[in-house]
C-alpha cells in the first residue's frame, strides 16, 4: 500500500527513497510486519501529507510526531469510550 503511493509521488531514485522511508517507519513504529491494516492506512495519509509538506525527504521527527499523535488520540478515544459504555 504504502510502497504504491510512494513511487507514485517520489522523484528522487526510488528504491533508494522508498527503503530511507521504511528504515524510519521501523525505526518509530518498530516491526512493520506487525501492525493492523488501520495503523498502515493512517501511515499512508500521513506520509503523504508530510511528502506535500517536506518532499521525499520526510524527517525522522515529523514521523515522531504523527505516531504520537495518533497514539494520544487513540488512547484518549478509547478512554472516552469506555468511559461513555459504564
Amino acid at each position: 500500500m504504502l510502497k504504491s503511493i510512494l513511487k507514485k509521488e517520489i522523484t528522487v531514485p526510488e528504491n533508494s527513497q522508498l527503503n530511507k522511508t521504511y528504515a524510519l517507519l521501523k525505526e518509530v513504529y518498530g516491526p512493520l510486519e506487525n501492525l493492523s491494516h488501520k495503523q498502515w492506512s493512517q501511515i499512508e495519509r500521513g506520509v503523504k501529507a508530510l511528502m506535500k509538506e517536506h518532499g521525499p525527504d520526510i524527517p525522522l521527527e515529523s514521523l515522531k510526531a504523527m505516531k504520537h499523535t495518533y497514539d494520544i488520540y487513540h488512547t484518549d478515544k478509547d478512554v472516552a469510550l469506555d468511559f461513555m459504555s459504564n
